[in-house]
């Protein structure tokens, strides 16, 4: 049931192998450079997906969500908020609901996007070591596939010379097909850490750094606006708010 190219690479193997020479240490060593360089990419690929890059750009992007969610457009337009109540607790809520606190919030807005920008490189090198790492780990794949059915091979074609021999590549082959499994079941996995540093650079070119500075040039009007007593519309700000809730929305996971 392998793929065409895993027998070729399988009646190499076998081709290549000198059984007048055969020993018990060939057989033992068969195949047991190819798991070891699994596990070697296995652990590259494990230090690749804790970069300090992807756990920065998570905490920029989960802080702009934070800001962009707590932003009242309605209430800082002076749409909405207007009780006493809601007067009095100005400023002391969770909420961005005054000119000033937009001003604030602008600020770091900023500040975020050129802290993105900066991580774009670094996260773009990252996406693609780990493509290449994983194109290293399907190729491996296909070597310990063909190794275990090489094995599998040796082990009958010497039962009658050597069965002790033959024992030895049978477990040979068992080994080499638990690892080529272990290997299967970590694609999902390994498919999960590629698509990883590919959302946040999608996150920080689709919407950081072409909505964003748009809507932070809206928000700034709207400071300028509000210090000038000029009024907003209702309308307006509604149409600020809904592009707030799209840049939200693009902004998820």
């Amino acid at each position: 049931g392998a793929a065409a190219g895993v027998y070729q690479q399988a009646r190499a193997l076998v081709g290549a192998f000198v059984v007048d020479k055969a020993s018990q240490r060939k057989a033992i060593l068969w195949g047991h450079e190819l798991q070891r360089a699994h596990g070697d990419l296995v652990t590259e690929m494990l230090a690749l997906a804790r970069s300090p890059v992807l756990r920065q750009v998570e905490g920029y992007l989960a802080r702009m969500m934070d800001i962009l969610g707590s932003i009242d457009l309605m209430a800082v337009c002076g749409h909405g908020g207007d009780s006493l109540v809601g007067r009095l607790f100005q400023g002391i809520n969770s909420r961005i609901d005054t000119p000033g606190e937009l001003v604030q919030a602008q600020a770091e807005l900023e500040q975020l996007l050129a802290l993105m920008g900066g991580a774009l490189a670094p996260l773009l090198d990252l996406k693609d070591r780990l493509l290449r790492l994983s194109g290293s780990m399907e190729g491996t794949a296909a070597q310990v596939e063909a190794s275990a059915i090489g094995a599998l091979f040796l082990s009958e074609r010497l039962r009658q010379d050597d069965a002790a021999l033959a024992q030895c590549f049978v477990e040979r082959s068992m080994s080499l097909t638990q690892t080529l499994a272990q290997m299967r079941q970590a694609g999902s996995t390994q498919e999960l850490q590629i698509e990883q540093p590919i959302r946040l650079i999608g996150a920080i070119q689709n919407v950081a750094l072409v909505v964003m500075p748009a809507f932070i040039g809206s928000i700034a009007s709207i400071a300028t606006l509000s210090a000038s007593k000029t009024t907003i519309s209702p309308t307006e700000a509604g149409e600020l708010a809904y592009r707030l809730r799209d840049i939200i929305s693009q902004l998820k996971p």
